[in-house]
């Protein structure tokens, strides 16, 4: 700014005043925009199955009342498969039934790191695509994801960074063929909780 007013003062005091022209920007490009990924996901497997779904969430996600009660069972750590908690919840357990006989459970689990996590989901799909399911690929909240089709029920499971989430359903309870968006909103309601938990 001193040297511009100095040269001002100087054309003034000359005979004939110098035209004066505007400035001209140093640069006329953007500045480079960088897009980062996102961050990786980060959760743990939360205290209990209030958080993930209460029984209403369920009945409103499938369009349907389920009957029988619910319940969640605190899973132990398997060091043998990096496992280290696990949640299983359980909706619609038929009367006198133990909880696995349940119409829908959600399941989420923490492993030691998210290759064990990846193993996991993988053994798993290719355990049912052995007993006769059918595969697709579907996104759960941006995660890549696999939804099960079987004769008896469909499954939608994924990792997530360290943690799994499996959510199955009877096909008594949700249509086959058309079990891919409520189960979706089961597993991403899991995520959730996890990330909060």
């Amino acid at each position: 700014m001193v040297a511009v007013g100095l040269v001002g003062v100087l054309a003034a005091c000359g005979s004939t005043p110098a035209p004066s022209k505007p400035a001209k920007p140093s640069s006329t490009s953007k500045p480079a925009t960088t897009t980062s990924a996102p961050p990786p996901f980060a959760g743990k497997v939360p205290a209990s199955c209030d958080p993930v779904a209460a029984e209403g969430d369920v009945n409103t996600i499938l369009g349907k009342p389920l009957t029988g009660t619910a319940n969640g069972i605190k899973g132990i750590a398997e060091a043998a498969i990096g496992r280290t908690a696990r949640l299983d919840c359980y909706y619609g357990i038929p009367p006198n039934q133990p909880a696995p006989a349940a119409l829908v459970s959600i399941g989420i689990a923490a492993y030691d790191n998210a290759a064990d996590a990846a193993h996991r989901v993988l053994a798993t799909v290719n355990t049912a695509r052995d007993t006769g399911y059918t595969s697709s690929s579907v996104q759960v909240s941006g995660q890549n994801a696999v939804l099960l089709a079987g004769q008896q029920n469909q499954e939608v499971v994924l990792s997530a960074g360290t943690i799994t989430v499996l959510v199955t359903a009877a096909n008594s309870t949700v249509q086959p063929g058309k079990a891919g968006p409520p189960l979706i909103q089961l597993a991403a309601k899991a995520l959730t909780a996890a990330q909060h938990a």
